[in-house]
């Protein structure tokens, strides 16, 4: 018991108004303030959003009678503040009304009422749980506001945005599974080792589609993902400057080119035809033959008019003639597709308070890398305007996240070694790889394929690289034969080649 024994016998004088319910309600604010953490030897103090306990009059009144924002403000409260906290509320009621002990006091947190029956029966109140009930929210928000006003905390720009669980058919069950591969993916650092540029093809060929509720269903498709790893400010390397973290996804390949392609570059296969493979079936024009190209893209390329056809339900949500889809000033013009999804992590302040809220409501997993907690926001854009992704969009970027993992996590050679069927040194069928995998719960089969965007000076360059190795490793074949005094001079082969072209990661 949390109480004295003079403690017990003043409060049990107290009048003790039968029928009168107070519900204790633990909420974080709305708003962002400096916690505790952080603020010595002159450093910034980390942002947090304070702890606010609530005393709601249920019955008789239907008004919160008292508050208190927790110190330290990003502190959990303990249930010997909740305690005095009731306590003081007791002594000090509204106007007009007398000092008095309720009926019952109950908690929407379990914890508080087995740490707290013993002290409240003491005092002749009983305990128990009840869900919270309706209008906190509403007077979180008012309170947040009001701290706002008086200077006392802000909000970030992305703070009020609707939340993930708000996009049409989203449940917290896909959003546990979603997050679970968000904290994979974070934990990979796939922007450390990749390239924007290094993409893949993500085909679903699985033999049915996934029913993720009545509404909502995903079926077989391809789409293309990329990491995202851009550097602003700092020096001249980016050091110092913020990076910007996440992954990206697009529903065809010339709205990825459209995204990755350095300003000035012009595609390889724009300039060679023998790099071009048919947009349907994957396969290069016949020796001394060109693909035909899609008259209004410009981009997009197809063996005949069959495989044009076949194509045409996929590729006509994003066949724009070049740059007419546009945002931003001068050269930096943004050309967007009809459809494009990204994911992208930062601190909790880049995160909405509604994703914030599930996330401790649910105990979802956050990654954290090299000591910085790496939070998810998703979006889509439909043009450029952004919005919540709907489940079936969810489950699209689950399948990039499962195919980005396998990548990264499992064959992170498989890039540097598919390159060759890119850059027309390789006639063979191009390597994929096959994954069997969960997608929001449900069994998913996906195949992944290189899908690197390349310039024409990539393909020179790799060009050159790939048959110096070839010429080493033929060199090498043929020495392995000899006496063992010729292992001095194997060792040394390739050292003519600058470093990062021996692995042919050049992007």
């Amino acid at each position: 018991m949390l109480l004295t024994p003079k403690q017990v016998e003043r409060y049990r004088k107290l009048e003790k108004k039968q029928l009168e319910v107070w519900q204790v309600v633990v909420r974080q604010l709305r708003v962002w303030s400096a916690s505790s953490a952080g603020a010595d030897d002159g450093q910034d103090a980390v942002p947090c959003r304070p702890y606010c306990i609530l005393v709601n009059n249920l019955y008789p009144l239907g008004q919160v009678v008292s508050k208190k924002i927790c110190d330290p403000p990003e502190v959990y409260p303990s249930p010997q503040t909740v305690l005095d906290l009731t306590l003081q509320a007791m002594l000090d009621p509204p106007t007009n009304t007398p000092q008095h002990r309720p009926d019952k006091i109950v908690f929407p947190d379990k914890n508080f009422v087995g740490q707290l029956r013993k002290s409240y029966s003491s005092l002749g109140i009983e305990c128990s749980y009840l869900s919270e009930s309706d209008g906190i929210d509403a007077y979180i928000q008012e309170l947040s506001q009001h701290l706002i006003r008086k200077d006392l905390a802000s909000v970030a720009e992305v703070s009020e945005r609707a939340g993930l669980i708000s996009g049409a058919g989203v449940t917290t069950e896909a959003l546990a599974a979603f997050y679970s591969a968000c904290e994979q993916y974070a934990k990979l650092e796939p922007w450390d080792r990749l390239a924007e540029r290094q993409a893949i093809q993500v085909d679903a060929v699985g033999d049915e589609e996934l029913r993720l509720d009545a509404r909502h269903h995903v079926g077989r498709g391809t789409v293309f993902s990329s990491v995202i790893s851009t550097r602003t400010g700092g020096g001249p390397n980016g050091e110092g400057g913020d990076h910007i973290r996440g992954m990206a996804l697009f529903y065809t390949r010339a709205d990825l080119e459209r995204r990755v392609l350095p300003p000035g570059e012009q595609l390889a296969l724009m300039e060679n035809p023998e790099l071009r493979r048919c947009a349907k079936c994957d396969k290069r024009a016949a020796p001394g033959k060109e693909l035909k190209r899609c008259t209004r893209c410009k981009c997009t390329f197809y063996c005949d008019a069959q495989c044009q056809r076949g194509h045409w339900k996929d590729h006509k949500v994003s066949c724009t003639p070049p740059g007419s889809t546009t945002s931003g000033p001068g050269e930096h013009k943004i050309v967007w597709g009809a459809k494009e999804m990204s994911i992208l992590y930062g601190p909790q302040t880049s995160v909405p308070f509604d994703d914030l809220d599930v996330i401790r409501k649910h105990s979802l997993p956050i990654a954290k890398v090299k000591g910085e907690f790496l939070y998810p926001s998703a979006v889509v854009f439909r043009k450029g305007d952004p919005s919540v992704p709907d489940m079936s969009e969810l489950a699209w970027l689950t399948r990039a996240l499962n195919a980005q993992i396998e990548l990264v996590g499992k064959q992170p050679l498989f890039m540097q070694d598919t390159m060759g069927e890119l850059l027309g040194l390789d006639d063979s069928e191009p390597r994929k790889l096959e994954l069997q995998c969960k997608t929001l719960g449900h069994d998913d089969h996906l195949v992944i394929r290189n899908s690197t965007v390349l310039t024409m000076h990539d393909v020179e360059r790799l060009r050159k690289v790939i048959k110096k190795q070839q010429v080493g490793a033929q060199k090498d074949e043929g020495e392995t034969q000899e006496a063992n005094e010729t292992k001095d001079e194997s060792d040394d082969d390739g050292a003519d080649l600058q470093d990062g072209e021996k692995g042919c990661n050049v992007m």
